[in-house]
């Protein structure tokens, strides 16, 4: 009945957002623009604490293979306060000389980066510092004047700028009308409503209005509440595409209703999906975010904290833009300190993308880097005093929000369904049948903490206070790149007799009934074999946001020797998918190569069909090529492959033999939509052997994946929303 009862408010107050003749009745008044104010004096880049924040990045340049680096800051304990340093997706340096030298190696994809705070700073300060034995000095003056200054030297591009705080603060919740009475008061938590006005050019108009109508409903649900909330935060994603100014002015008009004061958090969709954050400190990104932001609550602010009653919160920035922390490493000193504040307090954390793993794609690369997962837990879990962290951006049902909560060394990971947005595919129907839209709640009861979730349509489901340890043991790939994995000069358990020792994997998402991934080792015949299967996920129902599913794989890492060998395998199609060969679905060996952190090979053996979209944007470098190969997959019988990669990659422009370590992943993939059958294969016998010549299965060579038999988005027409649902199978065929 609590269903129906919601269909029918859509059907009736709900009726112009669909008709397309207004917001429901809501008046959008414009808001008035802010711009993040320009720093023209010295004075004006000078931090809270009066110091000037320097950020230096290098980067190699003109080369594909990484460089190595020296870079020794001169001695001067009244200059110099504080130097930390960022590798990001390289190895952390060797530090010596009271932490004054560096030595590490970086590639011309991923940055490594320096955060200084200087005490006393003057226009004619200098920094001074020797790299690679060269001695070079910077003036702080006019590193203002310039807003960012570059050098090269030899094969290494090192740029220089300022940092500013002007959008970090200390929130005084009175200021807002925020005062609990006591120490027990609730706080409700919207994550992405993702609505706006469905007028704004190249906007998903039916999508926009069905989350304007889900967020409405779900704003009147937090007013219904029986314990009045002190305040309501929006978790990222209010508004949906890309920040335009017409979608926060009419999302601003929808939480007017809200009867308690509003907070905000930047998620991904509150900016330019191709935002750039220099040269300098660049932060006209964000100017319509601010402007809604200081129109609904009077601040601007990215970073804040509070306090109420007992507990401290911390509202962390996620836009998921490509160099975003690496612009902005200052960020993560601001929370080191800010949790050494508050250490006695039990804390909530907030950020839009969550850092615990959620187990299907596109959550992988569609998340932050394995580098800022690592830096904020490291840091969150220092202290013992953080409780929670909540995150948004999935936009999860609640019965999968409620399997992938986890605990982390004394944190509670909860991953919030969505107040406007529909919920992901993960192949189950919802615990009520749905809708999944609705809040959270976080009950603060003296310094005890509570969640629980109320839907639109008023069902409450609560978190345990028991959530499962996550083991990262157990899934290494969570925090940790592959170049980072254990290796030994051949690969281990090969024949799989010891189970999936020695393999890592990453954590997969299960359904209760019928999984659509399978991953286990079985006898098959007189082999043990690892067995991979994947399949469309089930309960396929309209407004689900499906996407393709490479996740299913396992890997293992070996270190390469002056004569690197091939690769022998076997393997062994199930006989379903020997039927189902022109699925759009398959199973993969792909191999990835590195010099240290750094990706110079890329390549994948296909069985069935293949995808590019089989990537790690946190390791791929763009001018490294994906090669693509087939093997054999007509027959239900086992096959023999020698690999001998180094062949196969030879004219791309790397020398292969340099590489260091060779990672091999074995996997299967399913495009996840459509009718395309499940696919599944066994591999045994994963080992190196001496080859020359081709690649071969039996004693045939092995060829180059035809095109046809691979899927990308956007293949043959552009990859679009129809009538709010995604359309993209059909880019694999021609456009009649």
């Amino acid at each position: 009945m609590k269903r129906r009862a919601f269909i029918s408010k859509l059907s009736t107050s709900s009726s112009l957002v669909f008709m397309g003749k207004g917001l429901s009745g809501v008046h959008i008044n414009p808001i008035p623009p802010f711009a993040y104010p320009e720093a023209n004096l010295f004075s004006e880049v000078l931090n809270k604490a009066g110091e000037f924040m320097l950020r230096l990045e290098f980067l190699a340049f003109g080369t594909k293979l990484p460089q190595k680096v020296t870079l020794n800051f001169y001695k001067n304990k009244a200059l110099l306060y504080k130097i930390k340093d960022y590798p990001f997706a390289n190895h952390r340096a060797k530090v010596g000389d009271e932490g004054r030298q560096f030595q590490f190696q970086v590639g011309a994809a991923f940055p490594y980066i320096f955060a200084i705070w200087i005490k006393n700073p003057q226009p004619d300060t200098m920094m001074n510092f020797t790299l690679n034995g060269k001695d070079f000095h910077l003036s702080l003056g006019e590193l203002v004047d310039k807003k960012e200054l570059s050098i090269k030297v030899d094969k290494l591009q090192v740029s220089s700028n300022y940092l500013l705080d002007l959008e970090i603060g200390q929130l005084d919740p009175a200021i807002l009308g925020i005062s609990p009475e006591g120490k027990n008061f609730d706080i409700a938590i919207l994550a992405d409503p993702q609505g706006g006005d469905p007028k704004v050019p190249k906007a998903h108009p039916t999508r926009v209005k069905i989350h304007n109508a889900f967020a409405e409903d779900t704003i009147k649900r937090v007013n219904e509440l029986p314990n009045k909330p002190v305040l309501t935060l929006v978790l990222g994603d209010l508004v949906d595409n890309q920040g335009e100014m017409a979608h926060f002015a009419a999302m601003r008009a929808y939480l007017k209703a809200l009867e308690s004061p509003i907070l905000l958090a930047i998620g991904n969709h509150e900016t330019r999906y191709q935002s750039t954050f220099t040269p300098g400190y660049k932060m006209d990104e964000f100017n319509h975010y601010f402007s809604a932001q200081k129109a609904m609550n009077g601040m601007e602010w990215l970073l804040y904290s509070f306090d109420l009653g007992d507990w401290h919160f911390i509202v962390w920035p996620d836009p998921l833009r490509e160099n975003f922390f690496e612009t902005h490493p200052h960020y993560f000193e601001w929370l080191a300190t800010d949790l050494e504040k508050n250490k006695d307090k039990p804390t909530v954390f907030f950020q839009h993308v969550p850092s615990h793993p959620i187990g299907i794609d596109p959550l992988i690369n569609y998340a932050e880097s394995i580098a800022v997962k690592r830096m904020l837990l490291n840091l969150l879990t220092k202290r013992g005093n953080v409780r929670f962290v909540f995150s948004g951006h999935v936009h999860i049902p609640i019965i999968a929000s409620q399997k992938t909560a986890v605990t982390y060394k004394g944190i509670k990971m909860i991953n919030i369904p969505a107040a406007g947005y529909r919920p992901r595919a993960f192949g189950e129907e919802e615990i009520h049948g749905g809708p999944s839209q609705g809040l959270l709640v976080f009950s603060a009861r003296g310094k005890v903490g509570k969640a629980f979730f109320k839907t639109v349509t008023e069902e409450i489901y609560t978190y345990p206070e028991e959530i499962p340890e996550f083991s990262k043991s157990k899934f290494p790939l969570w925090l940790n790149y592959k170049w980072e994995l254990p290796s030994e000069k051949d690969f281990q358990n090969g024949d799989f007799s010891a189970g999936l020792d020695k393999w890592h994997r990453r954590y997969v998402y299960k359904e209760n009934q019928t999984p659509s991934n399978l991953m286990e080792v079985r006898e098959f015949g007189t082999y043990k074999a690892l067995y991979l299967f994947s399949a469309k996920r089930a309960y396929s129902v309209p407004g689900q946001d499906r996407l393709p599913q490479t996740i299913n794989h396992l890997c293992q890492a070996i270190s390469l020797g002056k004569e690197p060998k091939a690769i022998g395998l076997e393997y062994c199609l199930d006989k379903e998918s020997v039927k189902q060969i022109e699925a759009w679905a398959g199973g993969y060996v792909w191999l990835e190569g590195f010099i240290g952190s750094t990706k110079l090979l890329n390549m994948a053996y296909w069985l069935g069909k293949g995808t590019p979209l089989l990537k790690d944007r946190f390791s791929d470098h763009k001018a490294i090529p994906f090669l693509h190969f087939e093997l054999d997959s007509k027959e239900e019988t086992w096959k023999k492959a020698q690999l001998n990669w180094q062949k196969d990659y030879e004219n791309q422009g790397v020398d292969v033999s340099k590489l260091d370590r060779l990672v091999i992943n074995l996997g299967t993939w399913h495009i996840n939509d459509g009718n395309s059958a499940g696919f599944g294969l066994y591999f045994t016998n994963i080992g190196l052997m001496d080859a020359s010549g081709v690649s071969i299965v039996g004693e045939k060579p092995i060829k180059e994946m035809p095109i046809d038999k691979l899927w990308w988005l956007n293949k043959n027409m552009p990859f679009s929303h129809i009538a709010g649902e995604h359309r993209y199978i059909m880019s694999t065929k021609t456009k009649i």
